[in-house]
C-alpha cells in the first residue's frame, strides 16, 4: 500500500537530515565499522537539531498568529473609536444648526430631543424632553434646520408630545413658492404628503417649493414645507399632488420648539 512505501522514505529523509545537521555542527560521519548503537547515538545529535529548529519554526508561527490577534483588536478598538468620533461629530453639527437656530429665530422656545416614538399604526407623533418646565405649550411648533416637522398636542412638567407632518391628522396652510398659489397640505400615514383643494386650473409642477402661508393662524409664515414629487391633473375640481416634507421624521433626532 501506499502508506507503508511513504514511510520508510519519511524516516531516511529525517535520518539524512538529522546527520547532515550533525555534519554542520562539527561532526563526522561515524566509521561502518563502529558499533551501531554509536551510529544511532551520534545521528540522534543531529535529529534532535533538526526537531528543534521545527518546534523553533512553529513556535514562530505560533508568535505570528498571536500578533495578527493582536492587531485585530487594536484595529477593531480603532474603528470603535473613530465610530464613536464620527457620531459625536454628527451631533455636534445638528446642534449647532439649533443654536444657529436659536440666534437667529426670535420664536426660538426651546431645543430638545426626541425620546420616543409613536408606536400605533398611522401614529406620527414623537415625545420631546422638553416641557412647560421649559416654556413649551400646546400648538407650539416643531421645526428641524431642514423645516417644518410638526406641532405640539400635549404638554406635560418635563416633555411634549408632537404630532408629525406626515400623520394622518396634520394639517398646515401652504403656498407654492413658485406661483404664490395656496392650499392645504396634509399628512398621508406614510413618508409622504398631499395638497388639498389645489384648483384643477392653477400651475404646479414636480419640484415646486411649498411653504406655510401663516392663514391657519396656527403655523407662522415662512417655513419650508415640503416639495412636489407627481402632479396627476385628473378629471374634478381639484388636482392630485404629492409632496415630500423637507423634514424626514423618521430620522428626526433633534429638534427646535418655537411660538406662532
Amino acid at each position: 500500500m501506499p502508506g507503508r512505501k511513504v514511510l520508510p522514505l519519511i524516516l531516511l529523509v529525517l535520518l539524512a537530515s538529522a546527520l547532515m545537521t550533525y555534519q554542520a555542527r562539527g561532526g563526522t560521519l561515524p566509521n561502518p565499522a563502529r558499533p551501531v548503537n554509536t551510529l544511532f547515538y551520534e545521528a540522534s545529535l543531529g535529529l534532535g537539531d533538526f526537531f528543534s529548529a521545527v518546534r523553533g519554526f512553529f513556535g514562530r508561527f505560533g508568535a505570528d498568529k498571536e500578533r495578527i490577534r493582536e492587531l485585530e483588536r487594536e484595529v477593531n478598538l480603532l474603528r470603535k473609536n473613530y465610530d464613536q468620533v464620527l457620531e459625536m461629530q454628527k451631533e455636534n453639527e445638528r446642534l449647532k444648526a439649533l443654536l444657529e437656530m436659536k440666534d437667529s429665530n426670535p420664536r426660538f422656545v426651546a431645543a430638545a430631543n426626541v425620546v420616543t416614538r409613536g408606536t400605533k399604526r398611522w401614529a406620527n407623533t414623537f415625545t420631546l424632553d422638553a416641557g412647560a418646565s421649559k416654556g413649551v405649550e400646546k400648538d407650539m411648533i416643531v421645526v428641524a434646520p431642514s423645516g417644518l416637522a410638526g406641532k405640539i398636542i400635549q404638554v406635560e412638567g418635563s416633555y411634549s408630545k408632537a404630532l408629525l407632518i406626515n400623520d394622518i391628522r396634520f394639517s398646515v396652510a401652504v403656498r407654492v413658492q413658485e406661483t404664490r398659489t395656496e392650499a392645504i397640505l396634509s399628512g398621508t400615514g406614510t413618508r409622504l404628503c398631499r395638497l388639498k383643494y389645489f384648483p384643477h386650473e392653477e400651475k404646479i409642477a414636480k419640484m415646486n417649493v411649498l411653504l406655510s402661508s401663516g392663514l391657519d393662524g396656527i403655523f407662522p409664515e415662512g417655513l419650508r414645507a415640503g416639495v412636489v414629487s407627481r402632479v396627476s391633473k385628473e378629471e374634478g375640481l381639484f388636482q392630485e399632488v404629492e409632496v415630500v416634507p423637507f423634514v424626514d421624521t423618521d430620522k428626526l433626532e433633534e429638534a427646535a420648539i418655537i411660538r406662532r
